[in-house]
């Protein structure tokens, strides 16, 4: 079988605010225009800046971690 490999939990970056759908078609309120299409604008999710996927973060290290006692 060829072509992509699929997300697992373990390599899955989806962005958990949009679920991956970074961009959305949001209605004007202003109607229709003269052909019938309806005013909408692109808007892009916050979190990720419309790329559908967050970077991996770092991992720790044991010189990151405190523990208190």
């Amino acid at each position: 079988m060829t072509g992509p490999t699929p997300a697992t939990p373990a390599n899955a970056r989806i962005c958990p605010n949009c679920d991956g759908f970074a961009t959305a078609a949001v209605s004007s309120g202003t109607g229709r225009d003269a052909c019938g299409h309806l005013h909408t604008i692109a808007v892009d999710c916050p979190a990720c800046h419309g790329t559908g996927i967050v970077p991996l973060r770092p991992r720790l290290t044991a010189a990151d971690v405190e523990v208190a006692a």
